[in-house]
């Protein structure tokens, strides 16, 4: 009756049945296996080398063309922000912010007027008052950060003569 023996032939580790077998030449395999594994090892460096000689240079340059388009605005990375920015319903609501905080400021302009008038003399509201314009100069730094924010031409006129005639 013939004996069946199961022999790896292959590194990829494919199993046959081999009927019969022949006795194993045991140096012969082992040859092979060596001559492999020197082919193998003498491969890896190279291919190591390859990687470091090709490879990392390839990304240097990929990194370095992609910081020079987006330097010179080919490649926008803010697409999604401008869009969002110019929206119309962005703009709407960015103007009436800056109106509300324009009459914010002409109220407490009146409030400081009649403050004023009111103690003419007396020192009872001038921490009061210089509060307010403390509030009032908060107010115009934050109107010139929100005017910033949308195109010149949607901020009303009356904003932007305010802005021009309170300089920094």
């Amino acid at each position: 009756m013939p004996q069946s023996e199961i022999r790896i032939s292959e590194p990829s580790h494919k199993m046959r049945v081999v009927e019969n077998p022949q006795p194993p030449e045991r140096s012969n395999q082992m040859s092979e296996y060596r001559d492999e594994v020197r082919r193998v090892s003498k491969e890896v460096p190279f291919t190591l080398w390859m990687l470091l000689k090709w490879g990392v240079p390839t990304i240097l340059i990929i990194a370095s063309l992609m910081f020079l388009a987006n330097s010179l605005g080919i490649i926008s990375l803010n697409i999604q922000r401008e869009v969002i920015q110019n929206s119309q319903q962005y703009v709407e609501s960015k103007v009436s912010l800056i109106n509300k905080l324009h009459g914010d400021w002409l109220q407490l302009d009146a409030e400081i007027a009649e403050m004023q008038a009111a103690e003419a003399g007396a020192d009872g509201n001038a921490e009061i008052i210089s509060a307010k314009h403390a509030q009032q100069k908060s107010i115009v730094n934050r109107l010139r950060t929100e005017v910033g924010m949308i195109p010149s031409s949607q901020v009303p006129e009356a904003v932007q003569a305010f802005l021009s005639s309170h300089t920094r």
